[in-house]
């Protein structure tokens, strides 16, 4: 990928061009398999570590939006981002991995909608202050797009490892059939859960909770 990237920036010709596009097409997408076969298999083997370390939640969502929007200008969709005026600046937990929930979710809406848009929602709920000064509190996040949207009989299919709900769509969209699987252990390893509402050709709606803490006293103003 690193000699593909150099050459990309050298003199060529359309079809060398073309070509060394899809060398680093290619490699892009065997990377992302080999990262999720390998996160599948420390998830099973239980050598998945979760950090519990404060971040910025809101500039962590505003990040991963961000990579994703000129995938989503390209197609001709809408990306919008609503967070809830409660939800707090600063939390405590692994930003790492919501990132990576985040972006396998919204890029998934992205790639199985065809018209319309994708929106991401943020939600809190809050317990009254502990007497180290912190408060627990569940995170809920929703994903909802425009896009094919998913048989109720297919449902349960969507978060098995190596699953997919349409070979045909496998092949149009590629896909590893572990980036599902991947979120709902990192989201029940983070004290959360994960579930989908769907019906075929009305679109999606995936939600996920995540738990976690925050020190009392910091709020956080609307995100624009």
């Amino acid at each position: 990928m690193g000699f593909a990237d150099m050459l990309s920036g050298s003199e060529l010709s359309s079809k060398q061009s073309e070509q060394v596009s899809m060398i680093r097409t290619s490699g892009v997408a065997l990377s992302k398999l080999i990262n999720d076969i390998l996160d599948h298999s420390k998830i099973e083997a239980g050598k998945v570590e979760i950090e519990h370390s404060p971040y910025a939640l809101h500039k962590c969502i505003e990040e991963v939006t961000a990579l994703l929007e000129q995938e989503a200008r390209d197609s001709g969709l809408t990306l919008k981002t609503k967070i809830a005026t409660d939800v707090p600046v600063i939390v405590n937990g692994d930003e790492t991995r919501l990132r990576q929930i985040l972006t396998n979710l919204i890029g998934n809406a992205l790639k199985f909608t065809e018209e319309g848009g994708v929106t991401i929602e943020i939600s809190c709920s809050k317990s009254p202050p502990m007497n180290d000064g912190l408060c627990d509190m569940r995170l809920f996040f929703s994903i909802t797009d425009t896009g094919i949207g998913i048989p109720s009989s297919k449902i349960s299919q969507l978060f098995r490892p190596f699953s997919q709900v349409d070979t045909s769509l496998k092949r149009r969209r590629n896909g590893t059939g572990l980036g599902l699987a991947i979120c709902k252990r990192l989201c029940e390893l983070m004290g959360g859960t994960i579930f989908v509402e769907s019906s075929e050709g009305s679109g999606s709606v995936f939600r996920f909770t995540l738990q976690t803490d925050y020190e009392k006293g910091d709020t956080s103003p609307p995100m624009t």
